[in-house]
């Protein structure tokens, strides 16, 4: 893996250096401690072939490597031993090649861990070595996508849209649960084939689908401090505790097609609806009494207990579904609804009627 860059330059930055408009193109945020290393008009490092460029901006960013270590290898060190630099013992092969690939403006300090994280991964490693130029852009999508899906055609059709590789992400776990993890090989290679953008996500649409018909099966048993509402009477008890709705489900939950628990571990109590789509139970919604938001705490607890009973968590099977027809007909990006913004939002809770 490649070595964090949280940590301060240990360049001395105290007498501000001469930054040239040309340095300050090139290298934005590292051009002041470049340009202590290499002062104006900085010509020995703009010389320099891009790949070392992007060696030194990555040294200049850990605490670790002086500013004489630093100009010494970037200037004079064999490849090899600039990998091993970044990388420590055994580097994978082609890490300057790769970054040769990378443009002549340097990354960010995040974006170049994230380079390093990646390249140490087998499968993001081969696709690296295999894309002709490099985008920070890109690197952040491959990091989204599960080891199975780096391959060169889904990551074209994806270009830059997190949004899309969000939603392939989605249908993929939503669809190794359907089919298990044995149908995970496969469905790769059908995805790696697809032609267009339409295409992988029509594929992915089809790849949701339920094999069969009918209910998914009973509500799970949680084990305590969850209680299960079974009854009539105690689903009354419940509304009238968390002073809400609930009573407005008694088909839903007659049907079996939704299940309500009583949460009273610290923090509590909270009441807690599932819901059955095609893709199995989910934890639709989580709200203590009068309708109130939980701690952060309580409510990751919640999510973690039933994750671990084999329940869902995440957006409906609906909205989702709704989202890879849009984009296998090639819907205009403003239907596109806005992506979730963290973990609390991307729990998907409050779309109890889906």
């Amino acid at each position: 893996m490649g070595t964090p860059m949280t940590l301060p330059a240990a360049v001395d930055l105290r007498s501000a250096p001469v930054v040239t408009p040309l340095l300050d193109f090139l290298a934005g945020l590292h051009a002041p401690a470049l340009a202590c290393i290499w002062p104006s008009p900085h010509a020995e490092f703009l010389a320099l072939p891009a790949a070392r460029r992007h060696v030194a901006a990555i040294l200049a960013g850990r605490s670790t490597c002086s500013a004489a270590h630093l100009r010494w290898m970037v200037d004079r060190a064999r490849d090899g031993e600039l990998a091993a630099e970044l990388f420590g013992r055994e580097p994978p092969g082609g890490l300057m090649k790769a970054l040769g690939r990378m443009g002549e403006v340097l990354w960010t300090y995040t974006d170049y861990v994230r380079f390093l994280d990646l390249f140490g991964e087998e499968s993001a490693c081969i696709l690296i070595r295999h894309t002709k130029a490099l985008r920070a852009e890109t690197l952040s999508l491959v990091a989204l996508l599960p080891p199975s899906l780096r391959q060169a055609s889904i990551l074209t059709h994806l270009g830059t849209d997190d949004r899309a590789a969000a939603d392939l992400v989605a249908a993929w776990a939503i669809a190794l649960r359907l089919r298990g993890a044995g149908a995970a090989p496969g469905l790769a290679q059908r995805l790696g084939r697809a032609a267009t953008a339409g295409a992988l996500f029509g594929m992915a649409r089809d790849m949701i689908q339920p094999l069969a018909f009918g209910a998914a099966g009973p509500p799970p048993d949680l084990p305590a401090p969850f209680q299960p509402v079974r009854q009539l009477e105690a689903l009354n008890a419940a509304a009238l505790e968390f002073r809400n709705c609930l009573r407005d489900f008694v088909g839903d939950l007659a049907a079996g097609r939704m299940a309500v628990y009583v949460w009273r571990g610290d923090g509590g109590p909270a009441a807690i609806a599932l819901r059955q789509d095609p893709a199995g139970w989910r934890l639709a919604e989580a709200r203590g009494r009068d309708n109130a938001e939980l701690d952060d705490g309580v409510l990751g607890a919640i999510a973690a207990a039933v994750q671990s009973a084999g329940v869902r968590t995440g957006e409906s099977w609906g909205w989702l579904h709704r989202r890879l027809e849009d984009r296998a007909c090639d819907a205009p990006a403003g239907s596109d609804p806005v992506p979730a913004d963290g973990w609390r939002l991307r729990l998907g809770l409050g779309n109890i009627w889906d």
